[in-house]
């Protein structure tokens, strides 16, 4: 990335900008959170004022979502280890959950966070967001932040650093409006606090499919698709992807134009 955050304040005003409550923007979204005020567990809160952060009981802290201790070498904050105050892999959460949380492996279960048979479970709400995280931590921090270090369960046949339980999640569980607004913010470097880079599994969570294999992920560039053709016609285009920025078109018949579009 083009802007690198320090952990203090950076992370921290960050957060108070990419994490807003859609319906109160007073308030962050804290992650592994399910409900407010309907019973005398605030620890389960997923909104909370986007001022009352610290490391007190009530307050909200940042989550390493890849955890610190599982990374090697492990993650830092000290500057020097990029991973450990990377925006992406940091997320608002309830002090006493991310402690509940601690550095245990995700593992599966149902319903709402909690601990499981061989780790933690972010809950039915929150999955996809850790899957496409770890991915992202995964892409960008290589041998670092290997997606088994933190995952439980089968590892993936293409790739044994890929564990299975992330591709599952990634595609049980669609992008949410809060991860795209998180990835717009940090991709447009004109933002105070924004990063500069993306997570491309937000932007499409079928790369993973591409890339892993497994069960099809939500394909957010099948929009792009043209279902149009006439039946006779035959085109191709290929490489696909391209290697060398160069790619042929063949057609049975005369192409009057060609319009090439990207997002």
């Amino acid at each position: 990335h083009s802007n690198f955050l320090s952990y203090t304040p950076g992370v921290w005003e960050a957060s108070r900008i990419t994490d807003l409550d859609a319906n109160n923007t007073n308030n962050v979204i804290l992650i592994y959170g399910w409900e407010n005020g309907t019973d005398s567990d605030i620890t389960n809160d997923i909104s909370r004022s986007k001022f009352n952060n610290g490391g007190g009981t009530g307050q909200w802290n940042r989550e390493h979502v890849f955890a610190k201790s599982l990374g090697n070498p492990a993650l830092n904050e000290a500057g020097d280890s990029d991973a450990g105050e990377d925006a992406h892999n940091l997320r608002p959460s309830d002090v006493q959950r991310n402690s509940l949380r601690s550095n245990n492996k995700f593992a599966l279960g149902n319903g709402t966070s909690s601990l499981v048979s061989g780790g933690w479970y972010p809950g039915d709400e929150w999955k996809g967001d850790v899957a496409r995280i770890v991915m992202y931590m995964y892409l960008r921090y290589g041998n670092q932040c290997l997606p088994r270090f933190v995952g439980t369960g089968a590892l993936n046949s293409i790739d044994s650093n890929m564990s299975q339980i992330f591709l599952q999640w990634n595609a049980e569980d669609p992008v949410s409006p809060l991860e795209d607004a998180r990835n717009n913010f940090h991709g447009n470097t004109t933002n105070t606090y924004a990063q500069g880079n993306r997570n491309p599994f937000i932007d499409n969570p079928f790369s993973a499919t591409q890339i892993w294999g497994g069960m099809a992920a939500q394909n957010r560039w099948a929009i792009l698709a043209n279902t149009n053709f006439d039946a006779n016609l035959e085109t191709l285009i290929f490489p696909n992807p391209s290697y060398n920025g160069t790619f042929t078109i063949y057609s049975s018949t005369e192409l009057s134009s060609i319009e090439i579009i990207t997002i």
